[in-house]
């Protein structure tokens, strides 16, 4: 009984390690691709290869994606039924009334390496940045102005002021508006 030569053997499973290299980024996406689990590179749009894994790993990241977070409420995924989130919604303003404020964030990327690198988790970080910067604007305004008058310049200066601090800390992240 003959056996087989190793050597072919050995070389189709190297050309299927090494085929295992490429991937496709898509349009609006970047590619970062790690080497030992340190930035080597980030990749444009299109078919790419990189060394396989365990040498590189490549993480796509949709950087035009709008996502959206609620502060002071939540809505059920798949209903449309909100449920209030009190302790984010009270708000004290600078008549020391007490007001229940609920409002939206919408974000994306605009630097995938910050994003990736200097964010653990992206959703809970502008959470607290919009929590903090409303909480500002508010407790320097009158009821009536945060209630009537001036919602629509408190969402400008909210998102003014959020963006501000992400850019202070290199998030990478851009506020795209305040509902």
């Amino acid at each position: 009984m003959r056996s087989m030569p190793l050597f072919p053997i050995i070389g189709l499973i190297a050309l299927i390690w090494l085929a295992t290299g490429f991937y496709i980024v898509d349009q609006g996406s970047r590619g970062v691709v790690l080497q030992f689990g340190k930035h080597v590179e980030t990749t444009m749009p299109g078919p790419r290869w990189h060394i396989p894994y365990p040498i590189e790993t490549v993480t796509v990241v949709n950087m035009e994606q709008v996502r959206t977070i609620e502060v002071g409420y939540r809505t059920a995924e798949g209903s449309s039924s909100r449920s209030k989130e009190l302790r984010e919604s009270l708000m004290l303003t600078d008549d020391e009334n007490i007001i229940d404020l609920q409002f939206a964030v919408q974000y994306n990327l605009k630097n995938v390496e910050d994003s990736l690198f200097n964010n653990r988790n992206t959703e809970n970080y502008v959470r607290g940045v919009a929590e903090t910067a409303i909480r500002e604007i508010v407790g320097k305004s009158r009821m009536d102005f945060v209630l009537y008058e001036g919602r629509e310049e408190i969402a400008v200066n909210a998102r003014e002021l959020m963006q501000t601090i992400l850019d202070r800390y290199n998030t990478g992240i851009n506020v795209v508006s305040v509902t």
